[in-house]
């Protein structure tokens, strides 16, 4: 191959590369903590995949995928947790435990059975943590009945209850989006949990439906390391479909979106057009 011909070669390849990666960069934050689509196999346990320990029946694999309009999807399966028998399981969301700033988690969440009580489905917990324990938690998610046919859902830093949103139209298998948040603060009393509702995928962080800094009682988390999901041994809390699951140290890590099927097509004919004029040349 003559040197203009692999100057030629080399230049297509670069326009690809580049080309592909303004794509990836439409659809990609920077680096996430932890994400998982649940892609295991159905009807088998979550625990012992990917990290994923303690656990028990109530917590397997379920073919019920998810999906949330304009939301990045995590190829796979998806979570079903059906309550009436107690057990927990864990995961080290990050390698080293987490000591500053803010810790987003967001999912996607459909009921199977509504909840009549209001009880504690999944945490951010600090290290060395074996589950989900309620007013000892430093960011508790937390699920109960909101009216007849309709759900709630709240978050719960330490001692006190939870704080709910009041937001209606969560309804029995309706699919829903929820980001939470951990940040920690200067002093001893002061660190915070936030919940928002349904957010815009790939927008900006809007203001929180809630927001509770320090609870009575409350200590702050000395560091955060351990996500928790949890069934409750009593049917009350509801039966539950979680997926897409995402853990970052930024809004954009956990809330990307779908690129435009435009951005694609757009990017497309601009390498075409980039080729074209280069083999024009070429001749």
């Amino acid at each position: 191959m003559n040197l203009k011909n692999l100057l030629y070669c080399s230049t297509i390849r670069l326009l690809l590369v580049a080309g592909a990666s303004c794509l990836l960069l439409q659809s990609a934050s920077a680096q996430l903590l932890f994400s998982d689509g649940f892609n295991y196999t159905a009807g088998t346990p979550l625990h012992g995949n990917d990290g994923w320990t303690l656990g028990g029946v109530a917590l397997t694999i379920t073919n019920a995928n998810l999906t949330y309009p304009n939301l990045a999807d995590l190829a796979g399966n998806a979570l079903s947790v059906t309550q009436g028998s107690a057990s927990s399981t864990i995961n080290n969301f990050n390698a080293t435990p987490v000591t500053g700033g803010t810790v987003y988690f967001s999912f996607v969440l459909a009921p199977t059975a509504l909840p009549t009580a209001n009880l504690e489905l999944a945490a951010l917990l600090a290290s060395g943590s074996t589950g989900p324990s309620g007013s000892a938690d430093p960011l508790g998610v937390y699920v109960g009945l909101q009216a007849a046919g309709q759900y709630k859902i709240g978050v719960r830093h330490g001692g006190g209850g939870a704080t709910y949103a009041s937001n209606t139209g969560m309804t029995l298998f309706s699919t829903n989006f929820f980001v939470v948040a951990y940040t920690f603060n200067p002093s001893t009393t002061d660190d915070s949990v936030s919940l928002w509702v349904n957010p815009t995928p790939g927008g900006s962080m809007p203001a929180a439906d809630v927001t509770v800094i320090a609870n009575s009682g409350t200590v702050d988390a000395a560091n955060l390391q351990v996500l928790g999901l949890k069934a409750n041994s009593g049917a009350t809390a509801g039966n539950w479909v979680f997926d897409t699951l995402r853990i970052g140290d930024t809004w954009a890590d956990v809330t990307p979106t779908v690129p435009e099927p435009s951005s694609i097509l757009l990017a497309g004919a601009g390498i075409g057009m980039m080729v074209m004029m280069i083999r024009r040349r070429r001749s």
